[in-house]
């Protein structure tokens, strides 16, 4: 299973993976700042149950032309939605294999 996403601007809560989905279990999420001149920041990559909030990361700057790689992120697939928040006006690509 590989999701790609693109975002232009900033995200907000924005559900990368959605609860009660067969997954089996992501690998590695790496997100990329794709902007030519703004860094992109990672307000917040979290868990999301409907009633808690768990943050994997949050207030990380990538900077312009790099990436982000998080591998072994283990959780319930079934229980959390994987979500982000992004800030700084910047674009970006995620891939989650």
């Amino acid at each position: 299973m590989a999701k790609y996403k693109n975002f232009t601007g900033n995200t907000s809560n924005t559900v990368l993976l959605a609860k009660h989905i067969n997954i089996v279990a992501v690998n590695v999420i790496r997100i990329t700042c794709t902007h030519d001149s703004t860094d992109l920041i990672v307000d917040r990559l979290y868990l999301d149950d409907g009633t808690n909030e768990y943050d994997i990361i949050a207030n990380v700057k990538v900077p312009v032309g790099t990436s982000l790689l998080l591998d072994e992120i283990p959780f319930d697939y079934r229980l959390f939605d994987l979500k982000i928040t992004t800030t700084n006006a910047s674009n970006c690509t995620i891939m989650i294999t």
